[in-house]
């Protein structure tokens, strides 16, 4: 797992959004925000995920992923890749949707409530494996972390 920088977990808390990105089984690729998560301190974020839409469905076929976080005004931002779990234990999903409602705004809160009730609430975990920068004056094709131990990298590197 790659360790994200401090500077990196501080934007994301800042920004209070990241872009999800995945792709189905045959490649197309999809993008959705969230804004209802927890950046826990080992550096997996956690995200509720209340519709079981495309990126449900492609985590489902494709763990792999991308985390995306920018400032509009300084033009600045960063993408980790890395794979996604399905969160099935029950005490841990309860957890985890308990720390991210307690973060929310109240007027949020109850949008995200009032939309889990009639549903059951899906937690997603990633855990990052690489590290880019989004900003336009950097090398974007060069990863700024790699976990250079994860033989999935390999794999995920042919694939793409």
């Amino acid at each position: 797992m790659v360790a994200i920088p401090s500077k990196v977990r501080q934007m994301i808390q800042r920004q209070q959004i990241i872009i999800i990105g995945s792709a189905d089984k045959s490649g197309l690729p999809n993008v959705s925000p969230r804004t209802s998560f927890y950046l826990d301190q080992d550096g997996s974020i956690y995200w509720l995920e209340l519709f079981k839409h495309k990126t449900f469905r492609n985590f489902q076929k494709n763990s792999w992923c991308s985390v995306a976080v920018f400032e509009k005004k300084k033009l600045i931002g960063y993408q980790i890749k890395g794979k996604t779990k399905i969160i099935s234990d029950k005490k841990t999903k309860q957890e985890i949707t308990i720390r991210i409602i307690d973060k929310l705004t109240r007027l949020h809160k109850q949008r995200i409530l009032k939309h889990a009730n009639n549903k059951t609430v899906n937690v997603i975990k990633f855990t990052g494996q690489i590290l880019y920068s989004l900003s336009p004056n950097e090398i974007a094709d060069s990863p700024l972390k790699l976990d250079a131990n994860n033989e999935s990298l390999k794999t995920a590197n042919m694939q793409w």
